[in-house]
Parts: C-alpha cells; sequence; structure tokens
C-alpha cells in the first residue's frame, strides 16, 4: 500500500513539474509579446478604383484595413489615400461589385479593378409599361435601386442621390447648385449628341434635356438644371435601368442609351389614414481648394528697392490688375484699392501683403441641403390615394446661390364600377434659384472672379 501511494506521490510531483514549466514558458512569451500591430512600421498607400467593365471611376468605394475599423472611401476621381501597416490586407467593397482582398506587401501604389458581382438575384424588376418579370428572364441587364437606398442621404438631385448605387452607371454634375447633372450608362455611344438615357415616369416618358438660357454676355449660357431634376425623392417607390439594345427595343431609338424606369409611391396598405414624416439634413464640405499664386500682387511690371528706394511704388494702374507685379510681403508700400484717405482725401499707401486664404473666405465652409416632407395615404373599397407635399432648401458651397424647391405629389384610384378604373398621377414642382450657375466663363463665373483677384487684395472687403 505505501509503495502504491509514493507511486502516486511521484506521478503527481512529475505533473505539477511539467504544468509549472508550461505556465513559465506562457508568462515568458506573454511579457515579451507586442500587441497586434506595435513596432509594425507603417506607409500610405495611394491608388485608383476602377470598373473591370468599362474603366468608369468608382466613387464611395469602401476601403477597410482587414481586422480592424481603419478605413477610407474613394473621392470623386475614384482615388484613395491610407496609412496601413506594412504587411497589412486591404478590403475594398462596392454595391454590385465582388468583394477585394488586396496584400499590402509594402507597395505605396495599389490600384484596383473591381469585377462585378455574378450573384443571381431572382427578384421581380419592372420592364416597359409596368409589367414585372423576374430578371434572370430578361436578355439585358437590370440595376434596381429602392426608395431606401435614396433617402438615407438626400441630394438637391435624384441624380446625384444615384452615384455608386448601380454599376455601369456614371454620373456628373456641370455645375454647382441646381445645375444639370448628366448619366450615362455603360459609357459614352455618341459625340454629336449628349448620351443621356430616356427618363420614364410611372410609365410617361420624359426628357432629360439641358435646360439652358442666354445670360450675362455673348453666348454665355445660363444652367436652369434639367427636368428630372425636379423629381421629389420621397415620392419615389423603386428606380430600374434597363441597359443594352435589348432594352431600348421596348421604347424605340429614343431609349438607344437605356431607359430608366421610375415608380412612384402608391397607397398600398388597409387601415385607415397614414401619415409619414421625413426630414432629413445633409452636409457637403469642399474636398479641395484651387491652388493660386501668392506670390506676386498685380501690375505688369516688378519693382525693386533700387527703383524705389523709399519702398513705395506708384499707384497701380487699371488696366495692369492682371498681370504679376511687385513681390508681396517684402516690405514695399502702394496705394491699393479701399487704401485708407488722410485729411485731404488724398488716398495713403500701404503695406503689400499677401491674402493666401482668399480662396477659401470666398467659398462658404458647408453646404446645408434641408429637406422636410409629409405623406397622406389611404386605402378604402371607394378610392386609393396618397398625397405628398415637401420642401427642400439648399445652401449652396458658392455664396448667394441658395436653391429652394416644392414639391406636390398626388396619385389617386378609383373603381367607379366593376371593371371600370379610374386613376390619376399628379406631380407638381416649384423652384427658384439665386445667381443660377453659367456654363461658361465669359464674366458670370464667380468662382472664376474668386481664382483672378489679385493675392494684395483681401477678397473678403469686395
Amino acid at each position: 500500500m505505501k509503495i502504491i501511494i509514493l507511486q502516486k506521490i511521484k506521478s503527481n510531483n512529475v505533473l505539477a513539474f511539467f504544468l509549472s514549466v508550461f505556465f513559465l514558458v506562457v508568462l515568458v512569451e506573454n511579457c515579451y509579446a507586442q500587441p497586434t500591430g506595435a513596432g509594425q512600421n507603417t506607409i500610405r498607400v495611394t491608388g485608383t478604383v476602377t470598373s473591370a467593365i468599362d474603366g468608369a471611376i468608382l466613387p464611395g468605394v469602401s476601403i477597410v484595413v482587414e481586422g480592424t475599423t481603419t478605413g477610407t472611401v474613394t473621392d470623386m476621381d475614384g482615388t484613395y489615400s491610407i496609412e496601413v501597416p506594412e504587411n497589412a490586407t486591404l478590403v475594398f467593397s462596392y454595391l454590385g461589385f465582388a468583394l477585394q482582398k488586396i496584400a499590402v506587401g509594402g507597395r505605396n501604389s495599389i490600384n484596383v479593378l473591381m469585377v462585378e458581382s455574378a450573384e443571381a438575384l431572382d427578384e421581380l424588376v419592372v420592364t416597359a409599361l409596368g409589367i414585372r418579370r423576374e430578371e434572370k428572364s430578361l436578355g439585358y441587364s437590370v440595376g434596381k435601386i429602392a426608395s431606401e437606398e435614396l433617402s438615407k442621404v438626400v441630394h438637391e438631385n435624384i441624380l446625384t442621390s444615384m452615384a455608386g448605387k448601380v454599376t455601369g452607371v456614371t454620373i456628373n454634375s456641370t455645375g454647382g447648385t441646381g445645375s444639370t447633372v448628366s448619366m450615362v450608362i455603360r459609357g459614352a455611344t455618341s459625340m454629336s449628341t449628349d448620351n443621356q438615357p430616356l427618363f420614364v415616369i410611372d410609365g410617361v416618358p420624359m426628357t432629360s434635356s439641358v435646360n439652358n438660357v442666354g445670360g450675362f454676355g455673348s453666348g454665355n449660357l445660363v444652367d436652369y438644371g434639367n427636368s428630372i431634376s425636379d423629381i421629389d425623392p420621397e415620392s419615389i417607390e423603386s428606380i430600374s435601368i434597363l441597359k443594352g439594345p435589348s432594352a431600348a427595343a421596348l421604347y424605340g431609338t429614343r431609349a438607344g442609351n437605356g431607359v430608366v424606369l421610375i415608380t412612384t409611391k402608391k397607397a398600398n396598405q388597409r387601415g385607415g389614414m397614414k401619415v409619414e414624416v421625413v426630414s432629413n439634413t445633409v452636409f457637403d464640405i469642399p474636398s479641395k481648394y484651387l491652388d493660386v499664386q501668392n506670390r506676386f500682387g498685380f501690375g505688369a511690371r516688378s519693382y525693386t528697392d533700387k527703383t524705389f528706394a523709399n519702398g513705395v511704388i506708384p499707384p497701380y494702374n487699371v488696366s495692369e490688375v492682371a498681370g504679376a507685379g511687385p513681390e508681396l510681403n517684402k516690405g514695399y508700400w502702394q496705394v491699393q484699392p479701399f487704401a485708407p484717405l488722410d485729411a485731404n482725401g488724398a488716398a495713403i499707401p500701404t503695406e503689400l501683403i499677401a491674402y493666401p486664404d482668399n480662396y477659401k473666405n470666398f467659398i462658404n465652409r458647408s453646404a446645408i441641403t434641408s429637406t422636410n416632407s409629409i405623406s397622406i395615404s389611404s386605402v378604402t373599397d371607394l378610392v386609393n390615394y396618397r398625397l405628398g407635399i415637401s420642401n427642400m432648401t439648399n445652401k449652396g458651397l458658392v455664396p448667394n446661390s441658395d436653391l429652394n424647391r416644392n414639391n406636390l405629389t398626388l396619385s389617386a384610384t378609383s373603381e367607379m364600377r366593376k371593371g371600370f378604373t379610374v386613376s390619376t398621377d399628379i406631380n407638381y414642382t416649384q423652384n427658384w434659384a439665386d445667381n443660377r450657375p453659367a456654363t461658361q466663363e465669359r464674366g458670370a463665373n464667380p468662382l472664376q472672379w474668386a481664382a483672378w483677384t489679385p493675392p494684395n487684395v483681401d477678397i473678403r472687403q469686395l
């Protein structure tokens, strides 16, 4: 019996010894182990993300360092910049495209081609004349946008809200607040036309041509935007984008550049009157400012201390305002615009100094778009209706370029008798704006004049 007990004790000692060694090794490793990412060299990775379908740039692509919350998105030019560890893995994701994981491997430049997702969707889509068919049964590609996607971030133009949500669709703005927004499906097909698709709202075709009116100066047109931008985003139920020549056969030659089918909201729920109130606010900030020179003031001649020993330069000539004159911040003095006057009414020379933030001081630091809407809908045995009213106010980045828009939409259906139904859709839009954007630079472009303002003139005094 004693021998057995002794053997057990020895066995227990051996087990305790190995356990002690194991925990000691673990403790030593924990003492010398470094947290993940600590001590790693970081590098800045830049690149461009484009579509493998047509080479179009992709703004808004999400880029995240795998296993972390560090990330960024591509800008309007499809470019990105992010600081990551040398051995990190970047995850690229974009709606309608396959997820991509790319190892950095110490590279500073990584350009990515996004491949369209091959996942099949068996949802029903709207085709011509409101016919609903299963997408896989169609002989052409269809892109879909639900109302929830449009209302997440509401812009002053419905086309701007669609940017980055459908593959193969390029959306560009031609100017500032209220200007025309162009939409091209699968690249331009003509050099003589605007390549715009055909828009069909509840079965009614609608053109989206540029609405230009002669303005300031000869040949300088004012951009009043396109009619499709007047649509209230809150009244849209869904958008289907028909791509390819087969889709054009549904609407004829007008649909040669594709078709955008817009279905508005209807009353579809029983149970009494339904009231819906929606309010949202969107802030826009400039992503980049124009680089301008701030070294020389206006004038056509350079001046030195040898020419004017007292440092006072003769008054500027109006005809020389656009030139490059004396160097600024060198102690020179000159009678300048908005110069103070002495007791006799004569202008007093002031020091020639630069105002490097003129361009930033001219542009509003943020643009605000506020949208408020209310809708009333009801479904009864006699009539189904939906009435919506919305107001949108937009304060643009350019001063005094505010845009206001009121929308009223009415959709009603009544069964007069069995087999005889009457329906109506009414869309009314009223908008007004200050200083619509110009399509050329002939004296009506405020950003042009802001860039041309001499750097020795404080633009805040203009």
